[in-house]
């Protein structure tokens, strides 16, 4: 039975048969990519060796800033307010809403027969409070929103000034 449990590491050194110190190439890093990487002619890939070294200092923030931050709900103020109420009355979730949700709310708001500006205003306010690995794709709601603004005259309606006369 060993001293050590299986799950524990112990800081050890490879030695060879002479008691000379091996060196053991590092483990290759995985490039760090996503769909939103850009690489420039004579760019590698990036690794988690090419990052930034955060400390502990850089994950906190001030008393003061937390106590802001603590007090204040982006989800509970202006369009976000009634889209939970309205989540409430369907029965849906509001945060983090679906991509089903979100798509269905923007119908409800061109059902009640308000301006593209403002429609897409609400929606961008309700998808921004979402949290951020949680935002719902909006491209279903653009397609309504596109068939919306082609058939409502007041979504299409440009309010302009009367001319001046002398």
């Amino acid at each position: 039975m060993s001293e050590y449990d299986d799950n524990e590491f112990v800081d050890a050194e490879i030695l060879d048969e002479d008691g000379a110190l091996v060196l053991v190439d590092e483990p290759v890093r995985p490039p760090l990519v996503d769909h939103n990487t850009v690489l420039f002619p004579g760019q590698d890939l990036p690794t988690a060796t090419d990052g930034p070294k955060y400390s502990e200092r850089d994950l906190h923030v001030s008393d003061e800033t937390a106590a802001i931050l603590q007090n204040t709900d982006p989800t509970d103020a202006g369009p976000m307010k009634v889209f939970k109420e309205w989540c409430v009355q369907q029965g849906r979730v509001p945060v983090p809403c679906t991509t089903a949700t979100y798509t269905e709310y923007g119908r409800h708001l061109m059902a009640r027969g308000l301006k593209v500006s403002t429609i897409t205003n609400y929606m961008s306010r309700i998808k921004t409070a979402m949290p951020p690995d949680k935002k719902p794709d909006n491209s279903l709601f653009l397609r309504l929103l596109e068939e919306y603004r082609k058939g409502n005259r007041r979504a299409l309606r440009v309010r302009r000034a009367f001319p001046i006369t002398l």
